[in-house]
């Protein structure tokens, strides 16, 4: 998958699940014998910044059976000496 940049993580989801099946019967028999996990790599740009992850898309994860992992990775540099001196 592409990167975004901005990111857009529902965006990116949404084109991960379309190549998928649908079939929760498949997602259930797969979460049963494996662990699967969505991992996203969250990069700020600043030192405090928010994510939002609607309802829908934390619901199809979860009919899926898979874990939502994130790293998240600080501002660096000359942005994150600004939001610290806060």
């Amino acid at each position: 998958m592409p990167r975004s940049v901005p990111g857009d993580l529902l965006g990116q989801v949404e084109a991960i699940f379309a190549l998928l099946t649908r079939d929760t019967a498949i997602w259930q028999e797969l979460s049963a014998r494996f662990s699967g996990r969505l991992f996203c790599g969250l990069f700020l740009e600043e030192g405090n910044e928010g994510l939002r992850i609607c309802s829908k898309t934390l619901a199809e994860i979860a009919d899926r059976g898979l874990y939502l992992d994130f790293d998240i990775y600080a501002a660096e540099g000359k942005q994150a000496d600004q939001a610290a001196d806060k």
